[in-house]
């Protein structure tokens, strides 16, 4: 954390400000909204049949793709009751497997349902920053002031439009007291918190950061969280960004937890117990069946050296990397070559970035390519790729492939996947001196004479 600075940004979630590359992690507006927004959404889950959805998040970070995803797939109905069902089938093969006598059939069931454990969805996290990554589920969301508002006020008082109105003066009003963060910040990133709100359904289920705690645990076997973690998130100026249930639930994960916690923490845990077994909220899915619906993975080293060691075929690429020109090893023809062998023929693979170069790495990979555009305000937010055309909702217009075959389009290159930073850009300016390609500006001229 020493490297970045921590920000509240307008739906309340965390986003992180890199002193080394002076940019931000997340957008301003919404880090969580984001990920819904751009990676999400786009991908149409319930368009998916499939049994065992693979996804890819390439860049990590913070885990806020992978956390939306899993508060989908948690939530989602179509889910929920798919694993009740299995549950009810493999309860009932036991009992009749009890009457039965060992019958080889229901044996086999019982197996591969044990052996599964409903795991429907793997997630493979690439990132090789490892101090963000153990830091990812202790990430706290505050409440907005649109979020206390729908939880005191009545939904049924929705069909009046002074609900509305008493909302938006709610909002406004109760923003002065959202959670403030450091002045240079603030004015660096022009943040105001005007219009602080998150939409109800772009919420992080509360299982999500226990399930990722519990698979970091699993990772770093004792290490997690190591000391230097905890002293780190001991440090005042650390401490406001962070859950302290999801710390205490941490430190009580240890071996030593249980020896050595204090009775607040054990009652802290136990209370979590008691929410995860007993509460009238969780009478749906409990955390146990939750937790067994994902395999989590975490490869935390260069992502161009994992890619060469994964063999899954992948139904979801969420393509998260830092921008091109700060991180040219992820923008490459050969790394999205990569990740278009092993991407699933009806795979989608969803990148922020609009840029003329990304979109061109990406035709050039035979990739189709389309737009992601932001259902209220209708704006391009997004890139979104397929092997197969149909999946493309919104293709590329004339426009933007003119746009990509001129210089902006020039890709960057890393023939061994080894080369550094500096290399790829130097070898890309090479090219791009030396290019009889059209420029950008020269070709949007062009287009704008011919529309008038």
């Amino acid at each position: 954390m020493r490297d970045y600075e921590p920000y509240f940004t307008e739906d309340g979630s965390i986003g992180l400000y890199s002193f080394a590359e002076k940019d931000v992690f997340h957008s301003k507006f919404g880090a969580l909204t984001e990920a819904w927004e751009k990676f999400v959404l786009p991908a149409r889950l319930d368009e998916f049949e499939y049994d065992n959805l693979k996804v890819l998040d390439v860049c990590y970070g913070i885990g806020y793709n992978t956390k939306a995803l899993m508060s989908f797939l948690i939530n989602h109905e179509k889910f929920k009751k798919k694993n009740i069902f299995q549950k009810l089938i493999y309860i009932v093969a036991i009992c009749t497997n009890k009457l039965f006598k060992r019958n080889k059939f229901l044996l086999s069931y019982i197996e591969s349902y044990n052996a599964n454990k409903l795991s429907s969805f793997q997630i493979d996290c690439l990132d090789i920053n490892e101090e963000l990554v153990k830091l990812s589920p202790l990430f706290r969301t505050v409440k907005t002031p649109g979020e206390i508002y729908d939880s005191i006020v009545p939904q049924i008082l929705t069909c009046f439009d002074s609900y509305y109105t008493i909302r938006n003066i709610f909002i406004n009003i109760f923003s002065r007291f959202s959670p403030k963060n450091k002045k240079e910040i603030n004015e660096l990133l022009d943040l105001k918190f005007k219009n602080m709100h998150i939409e109800k359904e772009y919420k992080i289920n509360s299982y999500v950061n226990y399930i990722l705690m519990n698979s970091l645990a699993e990772y770093y076997k004792k290490d997690f969280p190591s000391k230097e973690l905890i002293k780190m998130l001991r440090e005042k100026k650390n401490r406001r960004f962070f859950d302290k249930s999801l710390i205490k639930y941490a430190k009580f994960n240890q071996k030593w937890g249980y020896n050595k916690s204090s009775r607040w923490s054990l009652s802290a845990f136990l209370h979590n117990i008691y929410y995860a077994t007993l509460s009238r909220r969780y009478k749906k899915m409990n955390f146990k069946t939750a937790e067994s619906l994902f395999k989590v993975n975490f490869y935390v080293e260069d992502a161009r050296k994992t890619i060469l060691t994964l063999k899954d075929e992948y139904d979801l690429i969420f393509l998260d990397a830092f921008t091109y020109t700060k991180a040219p090893q992820l923008w490459t023809v050969e790394f999205i070559a990569e990740l278009y062998k092993r991407i699933s023929p009806q795979g989608l693979l969803m990148t922020y970035s609009t840029s003329a170069l990304v979109r061109n790495t990406l035709l050039e990979n035979k990739f189709y390519v389309g737009n992601i555009y932001q259902k209220k305000t209708n704006k391009i937010i997004g890139t979104i790729a397929s092997k197969d055309k149909t999946r493309i909702e919104h293709p590329l217009t004339p426009y933007e492939i003119g746009l990509c075959n001129t210089k902006a389009g020039i890709p960057y290159h890393d023939p061994n996947l080894s080369f550094d930073k500096k290399d790829i850009i130097d070898l890309r300016e090479y090219e791009f001196r030396h290019s009889d390609l059209m420029s950008s500006s020269k070709y949007m001229k062009i287009r704008s004479m011919r529309n008038e």
